[in-house]
């Protein structure tokens, strides 16, 4: 027995030999050639189906290099042969071969089965039959394959032998071990899965030959690989940035909306944006560089050491370091190549050829400079040389790099050194992973290291660098502002510009041209008030580009806040670019937000008083203190909040107390003050009254009573009845401080108690008259029901026998009407109950723990119980559902697990996600137990709502830093993922 292909030297009778014979194998054949017969047996053809299956152009092809014999000859015999086979295969599989008799019957015969019929004349073989789509049909995707698979590796592999070829098994090792089945076959696969899975294993079989690598996951390979410049990878940080887009809150983003502290509450500092991290690490990571591009935009400057420059360049560039003229490193095609730029980006990045920068006409030297007067240095040549390119060049009293070609036409990179490769390279890549442009992206870091000041006289990159571009990044999302807009915010707007553009001072003050001159920057004064053509005309300018009056909530009260605070000692104010910056940064902070400047102005007061203001005029970074960047985006929040709780700034400021108003003593509100006055001296209890009482005058001991001395506790000297306790009614507290006066006279029953009896009926009489006329005023006045009127007047720090002796003794009366007035008015708007405020007047801490004896309103108060009536009003359950919560949540002896499911049924989420999101609110096994609390858990909801995360997720997304392990940014990673499907 033989195994293996058919030997056809032993078959007379094969076709492969006929079809030989039939071709012009007579000759003699040469050393380099050989016969049919064995040009087939190398050629792997066993069968004349070996032969069609290839094309006649292949087969030819192939055929005539290793034989002469006739291939067109022998390719069309072998066809002609595969056609017969294949017809007398087809004619033996169907025909029954029975010859079937031509007489036509009829009657019952004609019924009998063996007459002609397809059953009878063809036998099909339902066994080689499928159903439509299976993968065994001709027609399904399995077919195609194969089809495809043959062509590639017998025509396209097998037709001519190319050295340099990349063959099929090398390009895909794992199709040949594919399994095709049901599933494989119709399971639909993303491309790049695939891509990924084959190159995985490439990559894998690669690493395992480098030492230093083995053993490395492929994310750890593209983490750490720093060049080309599309590297460094985080696959995980990618998973997070995709997942997190849209109208959700990008990574850092969502530690501002589930912040412990708002800036409500925590004024004036940067804890705003802290969850566990701090806010500094919350812009940072909104800059949208993963922890690698962090990391080496923060690295430290290099050192000139050979044994540190070495390893920069192999890792930064793939370029080995040699100091002498034979280093390629300042050839322009080794730089773009290596940098993947075009010459193009490579004049942008150096700000030169068609980006050649061009200063202002409209500022002088002197106007460049706080002090007016220019220095040796700060000319214009020396500022327009650093615009564009101010962060590449550095410190170095060289000149700015440039290009230069040689003899040879070749064009080298001047005036390079080791620090600046460094600053280019990471230039470069901050550019690709920002998208701003090279002109717009060194205007911003300069401003920001300018803004720096002393603290970086290097003009390094420093977390300062991230937290603006973190900052700039959600502001440009949110609001559209301009890379250049938003260095004006932390330092100078430039005067300079390049690629045809006007230089943004000209843009902003003298386009369009609306004056016969245009302003100029030349340092001189600039008199607020002095009526001169030259003054009024400059300060026209200013409010025309500016959008503001010039009235003293406009122009002028800006400009004052510049000469006051811009500096260490008020100064005057002059024309030049750091005073007229400042008043765009506040103009244009206010715009962007859609306040007047009078508004902003006041709203930053009140998030931070002068401190914040005085840091918004000057525009300089501080991260040990809350800065420009913090005071944006506390600015952000509070905008957003007005506008939720249909507030704006005025009316916030006043019902904080910030702004009192005097109420317009009106000739209708005269005349209601002195009915009331006349009513209150009529409202007031005396002794005429109390000896109408006919109360004894002895006690059984014959001791004279005094009932005037004991009702002091409960009536002053002016008749008015003493104010009560909230946590009792009126009654109640009266009967128990009588009793206990009583007490201690000797008097018997049945008498001692129809005594207590007269008494407090004849006191809480008085006490209700009295609150009846103060009542009926604030109704008047304000709409505000009776049965919140005691609540509101003790709530804002007053009581009805305060008032009444304002009023009967004219003491200040307006004033403490326009604080009932602007407390009722807080309370009407929020819908305050009394029960509501009586238990947060009672227990201050049920609002805020940090609460210190009775609270008062406030912008902390204000958005607190803002928060309660909209949890009130959301909730889907009455108030006193939400009032036993807290009673419940204080309770010394209360159940963690039962106030988390009480507070999940309030708050629409679960008792396992309470406690989850709980257990960093707390710390311990106390639930939720104040509304500044609750908030928090409610923002946390909401955020959970719009991502997907859960507690548990959303908290971890928070405590990511640049620093954190790969499993810990893994798990964020996935779970964004999870989120999304």
């Amino acid at each position: 027995m033989t195994t293996g292909a058919p030997d056809m030297t032993e078959q007379p009778f094969s076709l492969l030999r006929n079809l030989a014979r039939t071709g012009n194998d007579t000759h003699e054949h040469g050393d380099d050639t050989l016969s049919f017969i064995n040009a087939m047996e190398k050629l792997n053809i066993h069968s004349v189906f070996d032969i069609v299956r290839r094309s006649k152009s292949a087969f030819v092809h192939e055929l005539s290099r290793i034989s002469d014999a006739d291939a067109a000859l022998a390719y069309e015999n072998a066809r002609c042969y595969a056609t017969q086979i294949v017809r007398l295969y087809r004619n033996q599989l169907l025909s029954s071969g029975r010859t079937q008799q031509l007489t036509r019957r009829t009657g019952v015969r004609s019924l009998v089965d063996i007459g002609p019929g397809f059953p009878n004349l063809f036998k099909e073989n339902w066994d080689l039959f499928c159903k439509v789509g299976a993968i065994e049909a001709k027609d399904s995707p399995v077919a195609y394959l194969t089809s495809l698979y043959r062509f590639a590796m017998e025509q396209l592999e097998g037709s001519v032998a190319e050295p340099s070829r990349i063959k099929l098994d090398e390009r895909r090792p794992d199709l040949k071990d594919l399994l095709i089945d049901q599933q494989s076959t119709f399971t639909p696969v993303p491309t790049l899965h695939i891509v990924n899975q084959v190159l995985s294993k490439a990559i894998n079989a690669y690493v395992d030959t480098v030492p230093e690598d083995k053993g490395k996951t492929i994310y750890q390979l593209v983490a750490e690989k720093q060049h080309p410049f599309q590297f460094p990878y985080n696959f995980h940080f990618q998973q997070i940035t995709l997942g997190l887009t849209g109208k959700k809150p990008m990574l850092g983003e969502l530690s501002y909306h589930v912040s412990l502290e708002v800036p409500a509450t925590s004024t004036p500092t940067d804890e705003f944006g802290k969850v566990q991290q701090s806010s500094a690490i919350a812009q940072a990571l909104m800059s949208g560089l993963s922890p690698e591009q962090q990391a080496i935009v923060l690295e430290p400057a290099l050192t000139t050491q050979p044994e540190v420059i070495i390893p920069f360049f192999k890792t930064k560039y793939n370029i080995a370091y040699s100091d002498d003229a034979s280093n390629p490193r300042n050839s322009l095609d080794t730089f773009m190549a290596k940098t993947e730029l075009d010459s193009d980006a490579v004049e942008a990045l150096l700000a030169m050829g068609g980006h050649t920068p061009y200063p202002s006409p409209n500022i002088q030297s002197a106007g460049q400079i706080a002090g007016g007067k220019p220095s040796h240095d700060e000319g214009a040549a020396a500022i327009v040389s650093r615009f564009g390119a101010g962060y590449v060049n550095g410190t170095a009293a060289d000149p700015a790099m440039g290009l230069r070609k040689d003899i040879d036409g070749v064009v080298y990179l001047t005036n390079t050194s080791v620090d600046r490769f460094d600053r280019l390279q990471r230039m470069i890549r901050l550019q690709r992973w920002t998208g701003i442009s090279f002109t717009a992206l060194d205007t911003l870091v300069m401003a920001v290291i300018r803004s720096e000041g002393a603290v970086n006289p290097q003009m390094v990159l420093t977390v300062n660098t991230l937290r603006a571009l973190g900052t700039y990044r959600y502001l440009n999302k949110r609001y559209g502002l301009a890379p250049d807009e938003f260095a004006a915010f932390v330092h100078q707007m430039p005067g300079e510009a390049n690629d045809g553009r006007l230089p943004m001072f000209d843009r902003v003050f003298n386009n369009p041209a609306l004056f016969d001159t245009p302003l100029v920057l030349d340092g001189s004064i600039l008199d607020l008030d002095q009526d001169s053509s030259e003054h009024v005309k400059a300060r026209a300018q200013l409010s025309r580009a500016l959008h503001l009056s010039s009235t003293h909530e406009g122009l002028r009260q800006l400009a004052i806040d510049v000469r006051e605070l811009i500096g260490n000692a008020p100064t005057d104010f002059r024309l030049n670019v750091s005073m007229i910056s400042s008043l765009y940064r506040q103009a244009r902070i206010a715009s962007m937000f859609g306040l007047t400047t009078a508004q902003c102005r006041a709203l930053i007061d009140l998030l931070g008083s002068l401190s914040f203001r005085k840091k918004v005029v000057s525009g300089q970074l501080d991260d040990t203190e809350p800065d420009v960047l913090d005071i944006l985006m506390q600015l952000d929040w509070a905008v957003t909040w007005l506008e939720a709780s249909d507030r704006d700034v005025t009316t916030l400021r006043r019902q904080a107390g910030w702004d009192m108003t005097e109420t317009i003593v009106t000739q209708e509100l005269t005349v209601q003050l002195e009915q009331l006055t006349n009513d209150a001296r009529l409202a007031v209890v005396n002794s005429d009254q109390l000896a109408s009482l006919d109360l004894p005058s002895k006690d059984d001991q014959n001791n004279t009573i005094n009932w005037w001395l004991i009702l002091s506790y409960l009536i002053d000297e002016s008749g008015l009845v003493r104010t009560q306790p909230l946590h009792e009614e009126p009654a109640v507290s009266i009967r128990r401080t009588l009793h206990e006066r009583l007490s201690a006279i000797a008097i018997a029953e049945p008498l001692a108690s129809e005594v207590e009896a007269r008494l407090a009926t004849f006191v809480l009489n008085g006490y209700r008259n009295q609150h009846r006329l103060v009542e009926e005023l604030l109704l008047t006045l304000t709409g505000l029901p009776p049965d919140r009127c005691e609540p509101v007047i003790r709530w804002a720090g007053s009581d009805v026998s305060k008032f009444l002796v304002a009023l009967l003794w004219d003491h200040g009366v307006i004033e403490t009407l326009s604080t009932l007035i602007r407390y009722s008015e807080v309370s009407q708007q929020l819908g305050l109950s009394a029960r509501a405020l009586r238990t947060f007047l009672i227990n201050p801490r049920w609002l805020y723990a940090g609460s210190e004896g009775p609270f008062s309103l406030s912008p902390n108060s204000l958005y607190l119980l803002d928060r309660y009536s909209n949890w009130r009003d959301n909730c889907g359950y009455p108030e006193e559902a939400l009032l036993e919560y807290f009673k419940q949540a204080n309770d010394p002896q209360r159940d963690a697990t039962q106030c988390a499911a009480r507070l999940a049924s309030l708050t629409g989420w679960t008792s396992s996600e309470v406690l989850a999101a709980n257990a960093l609110l707390t710390g311990s096994d106390r639930i939720a137990s104040n509304m500044h609390e609750v908030d928090w858990l409610s923002r946390m909801h909401s955020a959970s709502d719009v991502t997907g995360l859960s507690a548990r997720q959303l908290l971890s997304a928070t405590d990511l830093t640049a620093t954190s392990t790969a499993s810990h940014w893994k798990s964020v990673g996935e779970a964004v993922i999870a989120a999304n499907r």
